[in-house]
């Protein structure tokens, strides 16, 4: 249901954009009566159509989210089954949105990393991002108990950085100094790289990622700075780099929109089939204590547009304000909306618990070895036992009202089992693995998964039911990891496509206020006395011509999808390999040899009596039938070349058919321009207007009726086309020129004396079959080989008709000089206003 929507919100999109394309880009350029205004209304409406088909097109992204030194790159490392795939520090670090495309790749193999895609912020972007920088740091500015900042003359970057020194100069608080380097740092980077890479996009391999994403640690002692400390600009870039080296990466940082990667995972380690596609996108740690303004800015543009959210508390540290200030700033980015649908909640670094606090592990052992028999464990009593149990979930639950949306994590413990699972597939790089195999390394992990485990049993003993007791048991089996992995499928599932529909149809929304704010200009527009129509003849013009275009497009979107089809819907491969199987077992060779079977067994005698003095020429045997390889390839050959014709005509005949239909489709369109345009026109419209708009005409006038391409495309199929050579084929050996003989039949009369076989009829059988299956693999081959260069042939037909019919609709002059010939219309509409009036009115 969702899908199907979801299409119509594209479509919907799709021709609001197509028609702005019909516009000029500035009306209000175009004539003086055209207000300003309009402008500014047709970008915003291009905006949000492009924003509605994005979002209609895209595939549910997952935001996972978290607490600074959570455990959430780990985390995302041990879901795709390779660690360090993303860098990890301890250390806070300016983060980037990084979106992880998931592919499927057959075996049980180590998980790989395709190129990096690094999207760098275009001007709008980085402006929008100064501009919540700048906000921020005049919050801080009030904060340090400074006089506020005149944002209005904070408009070009060295009144910014002037600003930014003199405040530096002003002030020692920490919280302000953090946000002022990090505002220097960015517009330094725009001022030195803006130019040249913002709105680019470049591919760079896994190395450069890594060295060129893991930035330099910056100095924490900043009250001690002066601002000549800070990182100076660098030298402008004149021109786009050809390539972006990992300096140049780590230099241009601040203007980085996001990073995309493509890992393909075994199916074994993650199996997402059956769900619908999807990526997780990983958002900067959030709570450091020099987290970036940017990162903010970046993670809050980015979550407006996610179906699910992976929340990731820190098991280390439980109870921390850190998490309701990440769920508050999700909540501000989308009002209106209930978060807690959308969450799946995971506690990261779970068997690092601080027990400590409650007498260590002791309490945790005697809530495993109390007498189950005598003492049903309740959930109650763990909870007033270990209280730290009970803050962590409380914390977790405080994200969704539903407790099976709740895992308890370990990604080492989870890298740890893929690790045990199999020595060929590696769990991370070697480094990563020589300290998981460090003595000691996870023995306390590993001992308190064993005693969760255990407290697990007690649980469900006492209620099978019970979620504490389940989520404790998912940790014990693999630090959670696959249990999550399921949470995020069913999410996807049940919840992201619904979600992804909402927001698209949030956008589609966006789109009718914006058609009728057009439609507000358009009648202040008319109130003028413009007119508002324009002659039949050119309004039906236009039309046609508008019809046979998205006729067109949609013909060659579907190009492709299915095979060449007969007149009875039956694909010309199938056709083709009926008739050489009939043909096949019409041999007479075969009829021949089963006659002469008996028992099983083929015997050649003489013939005798009548039959001899009749039909024996001297006293030999009977030739006809076969006794070797090489008899039957003349009938094979023949039969090769006759239903490679038969291929050859059933091909022309579906051709025609295919074009007759897609003639019959655009029949209107085809009459009223094949009634309209006289081709004598041409030379007349070359004079007046010009070679463009001739060539144009010239193919409206070809393009209008698919049944003029049939021959043109046959031609230059058969020009292209290789016959089948059957000697190529044969599947049986032959005498030739490296081989005195073929093969030679057991009933041969060379084989007397030799071993025989026990049925020779189910030899000519399994014979027939192989001659059958060969000829029909080469000749539904070349079938399939013709069929390509007949779907190439009309994808370069359409790739000139398409873009020339979009070109026309966009020559007002030429389409009345065509309509009406030298008489002036008696209405002056601009052909653009009334595509305008046409766009404020469409509904999805």
């Amino acid at each position: 249901m969702e899908t199907e929507q979801l299409e119509r919100f594209k479509e919907y999109g799709e021709f609001i954009l197509q028609k702005l394309d019909s516009v000029p880009e500035y009306p209000s350029k175009q004539e003086d009566w055209v207000p300003a205004s309009l402008d500014e209304s047709l970008f915003r409406l291009r905006e949000a159509a492009q924003k509605t088909v994005e979002l209609a097109t895209s595939p549910v992204k997952i935001g996972v989210m978290g607490e600074f030194s959570s455990g959430k790159t780990l985390l995302l490392g041990s879901l795709i089954g390779y660690a360090d795939a993303l860098p990890v520090s301890e250390n806070p670090t300016t983060g980037n949105v990084t979106a992880i495309h998931i592919i499927p790749q057959e075996g049980f193999a180590t998980t790989q990393l395709g190129n990096f895609t690094v999207e760098y912020l275009d001007d709008e972007g980085v402006h929008d991002c100064l501009r919540f920088m700048l906000g921020e740091a005049n919050r801080c500015t009030i904060a340090a108990g400074l006089p506020p900042a005149l944002l209005s003359k904070l408009k070009e970057p060295k009144d910014i950085l002037n600003w930014c020194e003199e405040t530096w100069k002003s002030s020692n608080n920490l919280e302000l100094r953090y946000l002022l380097r990090e505002l220097v740092t960015f517009i330094r980077a725009y001022l030195s790289y803006g130019e040249a890479m913002c709105g680019g996009c470049y591919q760079i391999n896994a190395t450069t990622a890594r060295e060129g994403l893991q930035l330099l640690e910056q100095p924490m002692a900043i009250q001690t700075l002066s601002f000549d400390d800070l990182p100076p600009a660098h030298i402008k870039l004149p021109s786009p780099p050809q390539r972006l080296a990992s300096k140049l990466l780590q230099n241009s940082f601040p203007l980085i929109r996001r990073v995309d990667i493509e890992v393909k995972i075994s199916r074994e380690i993650w199996d997402v089939t059956g769900a619908s596609e999807f990526i997780l996108l990983d958002f900067p740690g959030l709570g450091a204590s020099n987290s970036g303004t940017r990162d903010t800015f970046l993670s809050l543009r980015e979550l407006a547009e996610v179906q699910t959210i992976l929340v990731l508390l820190n098991g280390k540290s439980p109870g921390s304000d850190r998490a309701n200030k990440i769920f508050t700033m999700m909540q501000q980015q989308r009002p209106g909306q209930d978060l807690k649908d959308l969450i799946l909640v995971g506690v990261g670094r779970f068997d690092q618990l601080p027990l400590e606090s409650e007498g260590g592990e002791r309490e945790l052992d005697q809530l495993i070895n109390d007498s189950a028999e005598n003492h049903p464990l309740q959930e109650s009593s763990v909870f007033q036992k270990l209280k730290v149990l009970q803050t962590t979930i409380d914390a977790a639950s405080a994200f969704t009202t539903q407790k099976d949306r709740i895992v308890l994590l370990s990604p080492l413990l989870g890298l740890a089992d893929l690790a045990k699972r199999s020595t060929s597939v590696k769990a991370g790089s070697p480094e990563f693995l020589a300290n998981l195999d460090y003595p000691d390394y996870l023995d306390r992990s590993k001992r308190l998964q064993e005693k969760w485990g255990r407290l697990s049993d007690r649980l469900l003993t006492t209620d099978g039911r019970n979620y504490l007791g389940r989520q404790l048991g998912y940790f014990a089996q693999d630090g959670g990891i696959s249990k999550l992995r399921e949470l995020i499928q069913k999410h996807v599932a049940t919840h992201g496509l619904k979600q992804l529909y909402e927001d698209t149809k949030r956008a589609a929304e966006v789109v009718r206020q914006q058609q009728d704010n057009l439609k507000n200009i358009l009648h202040e527009i008319h109130e003028q006395g413009i007119p508002t129509g324009d002659s039949p003849a050119f309004l039906e013009l236009r039309e046609a011509i508008e019809n046979l275009d998205k006729s067109y497009r949609n013909f060659q979107k579907d190009l492709g999808k299915e095979p060449l089809k007969d007149r009875r819907s039956v694909a010309v491969s199938d056709v083709v390999k009926d008739e050489l199987t009939f043909r096949i077992l019409s041999w007479s060779q075969w009829t021949l040899l089963f006659n002469k079977v008996n028992n099983g067994t083929i015997a050649l005698t003489e013939s005798k009596g009548a039959a001899g003095k009749l039909f024996e020429r001297g006293n030999r045997v009977n030739i006809t039938i076969p006794t070797k390889s090489d008899d039957f390839y003349p009938i094979f050959a023949k039969t090769i070349q006759e239903v490679e014709e038969f291929a050859r005509d059933r091909i022309s005949q579906a051709i025609g058919d295919l074009l007759t239909k897609l003639s019959n489709y655009v029949a209107k369109e085809r009459e009223f321009l094949q009634t309209n345009l006289n081709p004598e026109m041409e030379s007349d419209i070359e004079s007046k207007f010009g070679i463009e708009e001739a060539e144009l005409f010239y193919k409206l006038l070809l393009g209008c009726d698919p049944n003029q391409w049939q021959e043109a495309i046959i031609s230059e199929i058969h020009n292209q086309e290789k016959s089948i050579a059957p000697e190529m084929i044969f599947p049986l050996a032959r005498q030739d020129e490296k081989h005195n003989i073929g093969q030679i039949f057991d009933w041969a009369p060379e084989r007397n004396g030799a071993p025989k076989a026990n049925n020779h009829q189910l030899f000519v059988l399994r014979l027939r079959d192989e001659i059958t299956a060969s000829a029909s693999l080469h000749l539904v081959q070349y079938v399939s080989e013709v069929n390509q260069k007949v779907n190439a042939e009309l994808q370069g037909i359409l790739d000139q008709i398409i873009p020339s019919l979009q070109n026309i609709s966009k020559k007002e002059n030429l389409l009345r000089h065509i309509a009406a010939g030298d008489t002036p219309s008696q209405s002056s509409i601009p052909t653009w206003l009334q595509i305008l009036a046409d766009v404020s009115t469409k509904n999805y």
